[in-house]
């Protein structure tokens, strides 16, 4: 009987997967894709057009106390050229697109005047004329006052804020062998040629791109963090990081 149960559990998740969307596809999604996630939009009627990548920017004090700012790192493009002409690649070589879609589904959840507001900076001027973080309160009030589905409504996009700030600190500091004070992102979106147009050196679409502005930098509790990210982008790229 519990085999039974199973299996009809199994087909009925499956079926309404593969199914046209519908109010039972939605709550089915809802419930399970964090443990059995599954993307259909690599077939047709709904191929995925466009590649998305995260790329990320630092910045940091030099000798003399100015604030230099570092070219924007693709990371996505790092993670892929580890594995290309691989047949079965690790997953973790889409650890920044799967985060990029997960801020971005957030960010779209956003009111516009929000979307306006989280694409400019997190950091305020100081009393003592530099910089610092908003505070994460004020920060919140701010952003549900410009939305309309009440106190909290920012909160889930701010949480992932704070996780992409934490991760491209980590990453810039390891890629740079540098201290940085602030970072920012952006997602790039590039749609290849159409089939016909495939072998034309000329591109048919332009890139498009999402910037959002700088925030203060949150640095690792852990120090032994930033070797951690060292290490992955030395295997990545094979050139060695500090």
């Amino acid at each position: 009987m519990a085999a039974v149960v199973v299996v009809g559990a199994y087909v009925f998740v499956s079926a309404t997967f593969t199914a046209p969307p519908s109010p039972a596809r939605a709550m089915v999604s809802d419930g399970f894709a964090p443990y059995f996630s599954q993307r259909w939009d690599v077939f047709a009627p709904n191929i995925l057009r466009v590649n998305s990548a995260l790329q990320v920017q630092a910045q940091w004090r030099d000798d003399n106390g100015d604030l230099q700012a570092s070219d924007w790192i693709d990371v996505t493009d790092m993670e892929l050229a580890a594995v290309r002409g691989i047949p079965t690649p690790s997953r973790i070589s889409k650890n920044s697109i799967n985060a990029l879609s997960t801020f971005l589904e957030r960010y779209d959840e956003l009111t516009p005047a929000q979307q306006d507001r989280v694409q400019d900076s997190f950091i305020e001027r100081s009393p003592n004329g530099g910089f610092t973080a908003i505070p994460d309160a004020d920060l919140r009030a701010e952003l549900d006052g410009l939305g309309d589905s009440g106190e909290g409504s920012s909160v889930p996009f701010v949480r992932y804020d704070y996780m992409l700030n934490r991760f491209s600190t980590a990453f810039t500091e390891a890629y740079f062998g540098r201290d940085v004070e602030r970072v920012r992102w952006r997602a790039q979106f590039d749609r290849p040629n159409e089939f016909l147009h495939r072998f034309d050196d000329e591109r048919q679409f332009d890139l498009n791109e999402l910037t959002f502005g700088w925030r203060a930098a949150e640095h690792a509790d852990d120090p032994s963090v930033r070797g951690i990210f060292a290490d992955v982008q030395t295997r990545y790229t094979g050139e060695e990081r500090r």
